[in-house]
């Protein structure tokens, strides 16, 4: 039997307050990133950041904008429990009923960073590589998952959980906004497990933006 699913993504932008050629611009990812399959437990999020930052800088550098920074460990943090808090309570959504923390603005003011303007992606993926494409179910209780003709379907690495992850948000107007805002420097990104999913569960992102 043949499915197709479609990852979702959801953005938000708020405002509290030199030309690069695109043929030069990277995408490198580290060694680690590309070959380690991303955990259901213990997610490194420093090494998803780092591989979603530099994704995200390519698409800047492609439209001549400067490259944003790491935001910290404490916006991490934020978005981090933004995303647990989402998979928990299965909604994709900017306002959270976590006292202190339920809006973007309190996110980041908690956070304890300095900020004028900021923004938020949030988004669900798959952990298999399924989302957007037909696929066909070889095995569910081993989660073989598999193309039309036959090409095995693995889980994410760190560096295709980024890939993937901010392409979705690159194809879509309000997403791109954020991520090509040229008055955000820095950025932190996090995710979450939900094991329960359908297809051997799914991520929940959080990407916040601040300048």
């Amino acid at each position: 039997m043949m499915f197709k699913i479609s990852a979702i993504c959801l953005g938000v932008a708020l405002l509290l307050g030199a030309p690069t050629a695109a043929d030069a611009c990277s995408r490198t990812v580290s060694k680690k990133a590309a070959q380690t399959i991303v955990p259901t437990g213990r997610i490194n999020q420093s090494l998803l950041n780092n591989a979603i930052r530099a994704e995200v800088n390519f698409h800047r550098c492609r439209s001549g904008l400067n490259p944003v920074g790491d935001a910290g460990s404490g916006l991490t943090q934020q978005a981090a429990k933004h995303s647990v808090w989402m998979a928990r309570t299965q909604q994709l959504t900017h306002k959270s009923t976590v006292a202190g923390s339920a809006t973007l603005v309190q996110r980041v003011k908690k956070a304890g960073v300095k900020f004028r303007t900021g923004s938020e992606n949030i988004g669900m993926v798959h952990r298999y590589q399924i989302d957007n494409r037909r696929f066909k179910i070889l095995n569910s209780s081993s989660c073989q998952f598999a193309t039309q003709d036959g090409q095995a379907l693995p889980a994410h690495s760190y560096a295709s959980l980024a890939r993937h992850a901010v392409t979705l948000w690159m194809n879509s107007p309000g997403h791109r906004k954020n991520i090509l805002d040229k008055r955000v420097t820095r950025m932190s990104t996090a995710v979450a497990f939900d094991p329960k999913a359908q297809y051997c569960g799914r991520f929940w992102l959080t990407q916040n933006f601040i300048g």
